[in-house]
C-alpha cells in the first residue's frame, strides 16, 4: 500500500573536505527531520549528488539511512536511476532486498527515450527488478533532457506498470495530471513553489527547502489548504526571496548545503567534485541573507 504523503526531504549527502561520506552525521540529520515531522527522505536525488557516487557508495548510503530512519518512522524512497541500466537494476534489487518504502528512477540519460513508449519500456525493466515496491518517476527535463508529454506518459505507465505510483515534477506538469491522480497516485512537487502547488491540490513535495525550512514550508501548505491565502502568500514570498538570495551565489547544491549548515547546524559539508564549494565571500552572503530573514 502506497502511503507516502506530505513533505519528503531529498537529503543532502554529508561529506568531509576530502569528499568522503560522513556516515556519523546521518543519525543526527534523521533525528532533526523526524523532530520536524517530515514524512520521509529521498536518498540519492539531485540534492544528494547521486551522480558523484559509485553504486557501492549509493548502496551504503541507502543502508545508513534505513538504519536510522526506521526507528524514527521516517519513510525511505531510494532514487535508483542515473547510471547504466545494469547498475540501475542492481540499485533497484538492493532496494527490494532492503524493503525500502518506494523507489524512484530517472530515465536513461545518454540514449534518451524519445517517446512515452520508450520511457515506459525502460521503467518496466526497472520496476521488474523491484516488483514489490512502489515506483515513482523523476521528471526533471532541465537536467535529463527528456521532456515528453507527461499526460501521455502517465496514462501509459499506469496501464502497463502495476507498481507505478506517480512522479516528482514541477507544478506545470502536476497540473496536467490532475485528472489522472486516482487510486493513490500522486505528483510530488519538486521545487519551492509550495503555496501555489497546495492551492492547486498538490500538497505533497520532495523539495530541497523541506530540509532547511521545514516549519516555514509546513506553514505555507497549512495556511493555503485552510484558505488563509494572504498569509500563505506572505510566507511564500519570504521563501522565494530566501531561495533566490541563496542560490544566486553559485550552483544550487553547494549553495543549499551552505544554507543547511547555517540554519540547522548539521554539518553536511561541501559538495563532491565536479561541483565545488562556495568561497568564503559567497558563504558570507548566504549567511547575511539568512540573518536578514531571521534564520
Amino acid at each position: 500500500m502506497f502511503n507516502i504523503y506530505g513533505l519528503v526531504a531529498p537529503v543532502f549527502t554529508p561529506l568531509d573536505e576530502d569528499g568522503e561520506i560522513k556516515f556519523d552525521v546521518i543519525p543526527i540529520y534523521a533525528k532533526y527531520l523526524a523532530k520536524e515531522n517530515i514524512t520521509g527522505v529521498l536518498v540519492g536525488g539531485t540534492t544528494g549528488e547521486f551522480a558523484s557516487f559509485n553504486t557501492q557508495e549509493r548502496k551504503e548510503l541507502v543502508d545508513a539511512w534505513l538504519k536510522v530512519a526506521r526507528p524514527l518512522n521516517l519513510k525511505v524512497i531510494v532514487q535508483v536511476g542515473g547510471a547504466s541500466l545494469p547498475d540501475v537494476i542492481k540499485m533497484a534489487q538492493h532496494a527490494e532486498e532492503r524493503k525500502v518504502d518506494a523507489i524512484m528512477t530517472l530515465p536513461e540519460l545518454y540514449f534518451r527515450p524519445k517517446t512515452a513508449e520508450h520511457l515506459v519500456s525502460y521503467l518496466e525493466v526497472v520496476s521488474k527488478a523491484a516488483p514489490s515496491l512502489p515506483l515513482l518517476y523523476y521528471h526533471f527535463p532541465m537536467m535529463t533532457g527528456v521532456n515528453l508529454n507527461v499526460a501521455e506518459f502517465f496514462t501509459l505507465a499506469c496501464r502497463r506498470i502495476p507498481n507505478f505510483m506517480g512522479l516528482k515534477a514541477d507544478l506545470h506538469d502536476a497540473t496536467q495530471l490532475a485528472d489522472q491522480l486516482k487510486c493513490g497516485k500522486l505528483t510530488y512537487i519538486a521545487n519551492h513553489m509550495l503555496g501555489p502547488s497546495a492551492l492547486m491540490g498538490h500538497d505533497s513535495s520532495i523539495a530541497t527547502v523541506n530540509n532547511i525550512f521545514p516549519s516555514l514550508v509546513k506553514d505555507i501548505v497549512r495556511l493555503t489548504k485552510c484558505g488563509e491565502v494572504d498569509k500563505a502568500k506572505k510566507l511564500q514570498d519570504k521563501l522565494n526571496s530566501m531561495v533566490n538570495g541563496i542560490s544566486c551565489n553559485g550552483d544550487f547544491v553547494p549553495c543549499m548545503k551552505a544554507a543547511m549548515e547555517v540554519v540547522t547546524g548539521i554539518k553536511v559539508g561541501p559538495p563532491r567534485m565536479p561541483q565545488t564549494p562556495l568561497n568564503e565571500p559567497h558563504k558570507k552572503r548566504v549567511e547575511d541573507i539568512l540573518k536578514m530573514y531571521k534564520y
